[in-house]
């Protein structure tokens, strides 16, 4: 059993327990006492218009402050055409019968006034307040009325935000009333008594609000029937007829108004420039880079060349560009015409250089064997990886020319892709930078100012797709890719319009141009199914299982012939000697085709490459309404 505490330690734990129940007690009030909150009892505007046009505007609001006392208050009124307005001036602070002086010394009974950003900041400072206190705070709004004009439906309009929505407590009641001058009266609906004034929270027309108007049509009363929350706004409006007051325009309306014509200009010229830009690049390349009709009907297919215009010429003549696919045709027309054997190593092919002269070649063949061998009599593929990538250019410019010179463009079409993609690249930079000083001359209306910029990068973007386009033909030349691409569409479909297994021969002779084509992986594919097709005397391929001693270079005899080419080895010859004979040669041809289009333009990676890049009212013209800022107290 438990021994019972002694009665002292009992006396001292109660005690303690009552002081620190008092001390969190205390401390509990002491910070209930520190915080501060207010809210607006009432909140009552009186607007007040004079002859000249100005408002006088009067605001009286009685708060009630807890929790801590409060020592200031601060107002912020737009001006410009933030606020719709051209100034605020003669501003005045009270409090009862105390009126406040102006002042920067931040003693009680004194208000200053600073402006900042287009808005005034108005702070006057009083007495440690606590409970109901009353503060009239007033000012002149010069230019606040928005001036219309003498049309039906529109008229002159005050359009103010009587309660801005950044007030930072409840308002339990607000009675805005605008009183208008001797002789004005608002206007009224057409063919009603309805008059034109409205009252909107949150920018929408709200029934919250009752609207009264006298007899006399000069004072309009607001009155809210349910209390404003922290950030809900309270505007009202009021049209009278134009011309009645001599009221000049406002300086802000004025801006706005030569803005809105600006902003109009903006997207009218955008408008135009989106449409009449394209169309100028299209007129352009119609001029300047649509082929010339051929003049002769060209047959749907051609089944013979129908001309000596070597491979690679043909390919670029096609689609007017050099590519790898063209080089790779030369490698392959060269081999067809006895200048190059090609033997398939185990993970590798060589390239041998026969004892042909190269003199009857063309330029571009003659440099390119130069690139291959570069002196030697025999080259391995992987010997030129990334050493024959910087020889591309100007095997392509030879291309080119050649084309130039047989009169089949008119002017190189890697000079003319250069010289319209450059241009299209400085309208782009021109275009940036017009839209970039536009965005800065005309800050206020950066979302219609841009525009026209815009435009010009579009027809700058169009301009740089079309010039990839713009080389020519000369007649002579499309006539000759016409009749090219009939022959390219035979070939294609040759097993439609011939019997392969007669037409074995064609396979090594139209190889070339079906690699210029692009498809020498479908060609090598339609004839590998070919048994009679005779082997290229050019290619001799890796030997497997057994067969190689009873082989000769080049290719020597094997177990047949094609009946069509008399000594001549044939895909099934070899695959009586190879297991799977003609499987392994086309699929080893297939695989050196693959291997020398990607070697040959290889180039060696950068070693700081890391991966990725390097590199009802008349609308008031659009407006809103005036006044506004923020309301608050501290």
């Amino acid at each position: 059993m438990k021994p019972i505490p002694h009665r002292s330690f009992l006396i001292k734990t109660v005690v303690v327990i009552t002081l620190l129940t008092g001390i969190l007690f205390a401390f509990t009030r002491y910070t209930h006492a520190q915080t501060k909150s207010f809210y607006w009892e009432r909140y009552d505007v009186d607007i007040t218009l004079l002859e000249n046009g100005d408002m006088r505007v009067v605001e009286n609001q009685t708060l009630v402050f807890s929790g801590a006392p409060f020592t200031f208050g601060f107002a912020t009124i737009p001006t410009g055409r933030k606020g719709q307005n051209d100034a605020i001036t003669n501003i005045q602070v009270s409090e009862g019968d105390i009126q406040y002086s102006q002042s920067f010394s931040n003693a009680p009974y004194t208000f200053e006034v600073t402006h900042e950003d287009d808005e005034v900041i108005i702070n006057w400072y009083f007495e440690p307040a606590l409970g109901r206190h009353t503060y009239t705070f007033s000012y002149t709004v010069k230019g606040g009325v928005i001036v219309g004009t003498s049309e039906p439906g529109d008229g002159d309009q005050i359009f103010w935000k009587a309660i801005p929505a950044d007030h930072a407590a409840r308002i339990e009641q607000s009675r805005v009333r605008v009183r208008l001058p001797e002789g004005v009266r608002p206007q009224q609906f057409t063919g009603t008594e309805n008059y034109l004034v409205a009252a909107y929270i949150d920018g929408n027309e709200s029934d919250l609000v009752q609207i009264q108007v006298s007899e006399d049509g000069r004072l309009i009363t607001y009155e809210i029937t349910e209390p404003l929350l922290s950030g809900q706004e309270l505007e009202v409006r009021v049209q009278f007829p134009h011309g009645i007051l001599n009221i000049p325009m406002p300086e802000w309306q004025q801006r706005q108004q030569e803005g809105d014509a600006l902003s109009l200009g903006f997207l009218v010229s955008s408008l135009c420039l989106l449409v009449t830009g394209p169309l100028i690049v299209l007129a352009l390349w119609y001029v300047f880079g649509r082929d010339p009709e051929p003049g002769v009907v060209v047959p749907k297919y051609i089944s013979e060349p129908p001309d000596n215009l070597p491979p690679a010429i043909v390919g670029t003549l096609i689609d007017e560009k050099a590519d790898m696919r063209d080089i790779l045709s030369t490698l392959v027309d060269l081999a067809h015409r006895g200048y190059i054997k090609i033997e398939e190593k185990r993970n590798d092919f060589v390239f041998h250089r026969t004892g042909k002269s190269s003199s009857d070649l063309r330029p571009f063949e003659q440099q390119f064997l130069k690139d291959i061998f570069q002196g030697k009599s025999k080259r391995t593929l992987k010997s030129l990886r990334y050493k024959f990538a910087d020889k591309l250019p100007k095997l392509r410019k030879m291309l080119y020319e050649e084309l130039e010179q047989a009169g089949l463009v008119s002017s190189s079409p890697e000079s003319v892709r250069t010289r319209y993609g450059c241009l299209g690249w400085v309208m782009l930079m021109l275009s940036g930078v017009l839209l970039i000083s536009l965005a800065g001359i005309f800050g206020d209306y950066v979302a219609t100012a841009v525009c026209p910029g815009m435009a010009l990068v579009l027809t700058s973007v169009a301009f740089l797709i079309a010039s990839r386009h713009m080389p020519r033909k000369t007649r002579k030349g499309v006539l000759a890719a016409a009749r090219w691409e009939a022959f390219r569409k035979y070939l294609e479909n040759i097993e439609k319009m011939t019997d392969l297994k007669e037409a074995g021969e064609l396979f090594e002779k139209y190889l070339p141009y079906a690699t210029a084509f692009g498809m020498d992986r479908r060609w090598v594919k339609k004839f590998a199914k070919v048994p009679t097709t005779p082997m290229p005397e050019w290619y001799r391929p890796y030997p497997r299982h057994g067969y190689g001693r009873s082989r000769v270079h080049p290719l020597g005899k094997t177990a047949s012939a094609s009946p069509s080419s008399p000594g001549r080895p044939t895909l099934e010859g070899m695959s009586g000697s190879l297991t799977g004979g003609l499987e392994s040669m086309s699929a080893g041809l297939t695989r050196m085709l693959n291997s020398s289009a990607s070697i040959l333009k290889s180039t060696r990676p950068s070693s700081s490459s890391s991966g990725g890049f390097s590199g009802g009212f008349s609308g008031g013209g659009g407006f809103s309404g005036g006044g506004g800022g923020s309301r608050g107290f501290g």
